[in-house]
């Protein structure tokens, strides 16, 4: 079983897919037409999403605290000052 995507994964592959679609439909004789399946185009969105997402969360752990539990004192601030 794969895991579950993320919420933003969601909303990226939505804005993605609604681009790509829209550059690939045409309305003529009274009918929408498309050279793409709109399926593939949906699975690659996500594919897509999720790959950036990824790769966005790399870049951001070098910004992320190295140790989350520590907590800031004064004497810690007060050490700057020496």
């Amino acid at each position: 079983m794969t895991k579950p995507f993320r919420l933003e994964t969601k909303d990226l592959a939505e804005k993605l897919y609604v681009e790509l679609m829209s550059r690939n439909i045409v309305f003529a004789d009274n009918a929408v037409k498309t050279a793409v399946s709109s399926e593939n185009v949906a699975k690659l969105c996500f594919i897509l999403a999720e790959t950036f997402l990824h790769v966005q969360d790399d870049l951001n752990a070098d910004n992320l605290p190295k140790d989350p539990t520590f907590k800031l004192g004064a004497d810690d601030i007060a050490g700057w000052m020496k």
